[in-house]
């Protein structure tokens, strides 16, 4: 049961990041996520994950719950701001 709830809230982060950064038309989103270090560590590790299991998936299905819950916090911070406050911010 316990299983099932942390998959059931995995799902959940992961559909709402995708919605947040990936799909979002706004590029600054994009660029300003990526850009933080402790995404890029956590991509950098969920590439290699995915690599070794031979590209099961998608790289994303590799990341821990917490890992996940991190990158959703992150995530909301960046999307709070206005777009044209990010390419400020990230002097593009």
């Amino acid at each position: 049961m316990l299983f099932k709830r942390k998959h059931e809230d995995s799902e959940k982060i992961k559909q709402e990041l995708l919605s947040l950064i990936d799909e979002s038309s706004e590029v600054i989103y994009k660029i300003a996520f990526y850009s933080q270090p402790e995404v890029q560590d956590i991509m950098n590790r969920l590439m290699n994950a995915w690599e070794s299991s031979g590209r099961r998936g998608r790289p994303i299905d590799h990341a821990s719950i917490s890992e996940l819950k991190l990158m959703l916090k992150i995530a909301r911070k960046i999307t709070k701001k206005k777009p044209e406050e990010l390419w400020a911010e990230y002097g593009y």
